[in-house]
């Protein structure tokens, strides 16, 4: 017999809203078929941004003709967010990727309870739902603990949840990083066989796909220094041997148009190749008039000042009074909740195929495979730069300085940071490279986050805290 399973997502006392059980949920769903965990599956995906990561890097300054709101300021001195915690806030991300994490597990007890139906549909079901609890729980770990290495692993990890919240009260374990990283593997490990494109309509770049679920194995073996497991998933999308270009865009033919906000949607074009993995997130961080931005130093300091003698086709800006400049990649939408109010979001790209490239060709560095990173490099070099940019080892050996290996890795990290700014990415690097930031706001206060720095790993959201989640050392 076929059994009705009641599905109630809610915010229980792990994020700190005890009266939220008190009245019965009106966002409940009757789940029969197959057909409706599809339908559970499309809420299985934040919509809360990382945004804010980028506000702690060396990408941003003080900008002083920008509105500064508080809770920017906040991330940008490297305290604790609590002025806000709207969108774009780590509260925000905290609250919106444990959602969505509680509609996988939702998925997945019903697939438990749902008997009969197509055995492709259930296992690439189950498969999608392993790997956005998978992915969720990866990015609160990156944003929320130490990076993972050799010397971090046994620190906090972040609670790991894989069963639906049923009781009013739970204690939450946030067990090691370690525990974290194994889990995040077993539950990836086990969507990528399961994971089919057969029954999405449209591209399916808004789930995660089997070149999604790749990308993210590439990035996860990255980060967890595993890196011939990188190329080896890497190679599922790129090929084996010289790139595959369907999944690298040229830059000249992107960032160029009649509008910022024609730029931004190609930019963004879920019809391209490259654009892998797409989410509708709640945002307003793109407003070059708010918050800390790059300025002309900063951008001259990371694409203009670059060894191939030639010019990069990312370099293109749109300058504001204020002194803040801005590639125009995310194009702000606006959703009416009433006649007159709502919020913004934008669509945000959240793998690319370029940095499934990058990814490889840190892992053949870090190998030192430096004839395979330069080969990678030299295919990629002609679609950002107008004159092909082809580079030797002993060019960026004599540019850098050091032994050809770390040469190599310098070239390569700097040609990311340029590839992926104001996306967020850089403070995962600044994580796992141990890279020191200074920065000054508009009063001329100097704030310093050392190579090792307990403040890398941001404080958990006050609500989690005041429920029993345990605080991030400091």
């Amino acid at each position: 017999m076929k059994k009705n399973l009641i599905i109630i997502i809610a915010f229980i006392s792990f994020f700190g809203c005890d009266e939220y059980l008190d009245e019965v949920p009106d966002n409940r769903q009757t789940v029969t078929t197959l057909e409706d965990v599809s339908q559970l599956l499309v809420s299985a995906y934040s919509e809360g941004t990382y945004n804010f990561v980028e506000w702690k890097t060396d990408n941003v300054t003080a900008i002083p003709g920008n509105t500064q709101l508080d809770w920017m300021t906040e991330n940008y001195q490297f305290v604790p967010v609590v002025a806000d915690e709207g969108q774009d806030t780590p509260t925000y991300f905290w609250e919106s990727n444990y959602q969505a994490i509680a509609h996988a597990n939702q998925a997945l007890e019903g697939l438990n309870d749902i008997v009969g139906g197509d055995v492709g549909f259930r296992n690439a079901l189950k498969g999608e739902a392993l790997i956005t609890r998978a992915y969720h729980h990866f990015m609160l770990a990156n944003v929320f603990s130490q990076h993972y290495n050799d010397a971090n692993k046994a620190g906090l990890g972040i609670p790991y949840i894989t069963e639906p919240e049923t009781s009013l009260k739970v204690d939450y374990n946030r067990g090691t990083l370690e525990e974290t990283y194994t889990l995040i593997e077993k539950d990836l490990l086990e969507a990528l066989p399961l994971i089919s494109d057969s029954y999405y309509s449209g591209t399916g770049k808004y789930h995660f796909t089997k070149n999604a679920a790749n990308a993210f194995a590439s990035r996860f073996y990255l980060f967890k220094g595993e890196y011939q497991k990188c190329i080896d998933y890497s190679n599922k999308i790129l090929g084996n041997g010289v790139i595959n270009t369907t999944y690298v865009r040229d830059m000249g033919e992107v960032f160029t148009g009649t509008s910022s906000t024609q730029i931004a949607d190609q930019y963004n074009d879920i019809s391209s190749p490259s654009n892998i993995f797409v989410v509708r997130k709640e945002s307003f961080s793109n407003r070059y008039n708010r918050g800390y931005r790059m300025d002309v130093n900063i951008f001259n300091q990371v694409v203009r000042a670059n060894i191939q003698g030639s010019a990069d086709k990312r370099d293109l800006l749109y300058s504001y009074g204020t002194g803040s400049l801005q590639q125009p990649k995310y194009n702000e939408l606006f959703e009416y909740t009433t006649a007159t109010t709502g919020f913004g979001y934008i669509i945000m790209t959240q793998f690319r195929g370029e940095e499934v490239v990058f990814n490889r060709m840190e892992a053949y560095t870090r190998l030192n495979r430096l004839d395979d990173a330069l080969n990678d490099y030299n295919v990629l070099a002609p679609l950002r730069y107008d004159t092909g940019g082809q580079l030797t080892i002993p060019e960026i050996t004599a540019a850098f300085g050091g032994t050809d290996q770390e040469a190599m890795l310098d070239f390569v990290l700097l040609e990311r940071r340029k590839e992926f700014l104001a996306e967020g990415l850089r403070w995962f690097d600044v994580k796992r490279l141990g890279i020191e930031i200074t920065h000054i706001d508009v009063n001329g206060d100097e704030f310093v986050l050392e190579e090792e720095d307990l403040r890398k790993a941001i404080q958990i959201p006050s609500k989690a805290l005041a429920n029993g989640i345990e605080a991030n050392p400091r």
